[in-house]
């Protein structure tokens, strides 16, 4: 069981580690067990009876091989089912019905684990944030956690601090702009990403900020100083370019894979390096960057990429000008909310100030600032 107490006085409630040494990802049984199991499978036997032999036009099968589409909702109707697919639903559901029965669960929590649940939300003292390279929850006070964001957050050569009407703004031009472009590339991305996009826009509307947090890196070992290093992450699940974020990254996946450098992961890697011969006196070594991600500049990097996709990637001209843009919209802006404060970083404020100057709107999606 995983969990680590960065408290400086080691002050972490008892038995936490039975409780959060459990996993973020475990979850507590419900009360009761699950009844009524039949409906997905009567929905899906009918979708699957209705569209039976049907083929799709290639652009239908091309916007089906990608992620990116609205889940739809539509079911057949009694009347364009076929009799004989009712009735053997109707016996597989009343068959369900008799084998799936609601029960009371016993919990798969102790009592010590239970009460230590329903006691942590009403304490504001302490904080369960993740710890880098997935080590496992840990511990730390509120006031730790709020000190050791606002390291980075203070940090005004990565990021600055706008108001709330600045960031209201802000938000208003990024709409525009992702709206702008899904205009001009309609037929050009099809129509489930078209959907996808424009449907997660409307639906964080009312929130369009990203998610600022920290992740301890504990395998570093504490500082000097008295305090644990930490990752700050901003993510941009919430944030209005967050779809249009996923369909650049759909598009760059193929470029990515083609480079003669690419390699999976760290495993395939390791296969590589054992087929490689060595001398007996050389001696192989990592390196390490630090905060590489907020050093990379969008400019330069934006126009490296840009011509490498002009004149290396075998795609259709409208689609290489609408990679460009989604890009440029995606990697110069970084908006985010953390503390109830507002920021963004200072490369995409000054590109924000000079589209509002000159009437025109834009701004974007998600730094993962290492």
């Amino acid at each position: 069981m995983a969990f680590h107490d960065l408290t400086p006085d080691k002050s972490a409630p008892p038995n936490c580690k039975q409780l959060f040494g459990l996993g973020s990802k475990f979850i507590t049984t419900p009360t009761k067990t699950t009844g009524q199991l039949g409906l997905n499978k009567t929905i899906k036997i009918r979708l699957r009876v209705h569209f039976a032999g049907e083929d799709s036009d290639d652009d239908e099968d091309a916007d089906h091989k990608s992620k990116l589409y609205v889940k739809s909702k539509w079911t057949p109707s009694d009347q364009i089912t076929p009799s004989w697919v009712l009735t053997r639903i109707n016996r597989f559901s009343k068959r369900l019905a008799e084998l799936f029965k609601s029960r009371k669960a016993p919990s798969n929590l102790n009592t010590l684990q239970q009460e230590l649940l329903e006691l942590l939300p009403s304490d504001s003292t302490y904080l369960f944030p993740e710890t880098d390279k997935g080590l496992g929850p840990c511990a730390v006070k509120f006031v730790q956690y709020i000190d050791d964001v606002l390291v980075h957050l203070c940090n005004e050569e990565v990021y600055e601090q706008l108001s709330e009407e600045e960031a209201s703004l802000y938000a208003d031009v990024v709409h525009a702009d992702i709206t702008e472009w899904l205009t001009k590339y309609r037929r050009t991305i099809g129509e489930h990403a078209y959907k996808f996009i424009s449907g997660h826009i409307n639906t964080n509307l009312d929130s369009p900020f990203g998610q600022f947090y920290i992740l301890y890196k504990i395998h570093k070992g504490i500082g000097e100083d008295g305090k644990w290093p930490t990752r700050p992450v901003s993510s941009d699940v919430t944030s209005l370019p967050h779809a249009l974020g996923k369909w650049v990254t759909e598009a760059l996946i193929p470029i990515q894979v083609a480079q003669p450098s690419y390699f999976k992961d760290s495993f395939e890697l390791k296969k590589i390096l054992d087929t490689l011969w060595f001398p007996p006196n050389a001696l192989p070594f990592t390196a390490d960057a630090h905060s590489m991600y907020t050093n990379i500049k969008t400019e330069p990097a934006l126009s490296s990429i840009s011509n490498h996709i002009r004149h290396n990637v075998n795609m259709s001209e409208t689609k290489k000008e609408a990679l460009i843009e989604a890009m440029s919209i995606v990697f110069k802006n970084n908006l985010f909310k953390c503390l109830q404060l507002r920021h963004t970083q200072p490369s995409s404020m000054h590109y924000m100030r000079m589209k509002c100057s000159h009437g025109g709107h834009n701004r974007s999606h998600f730094t993962n600032a290492s």
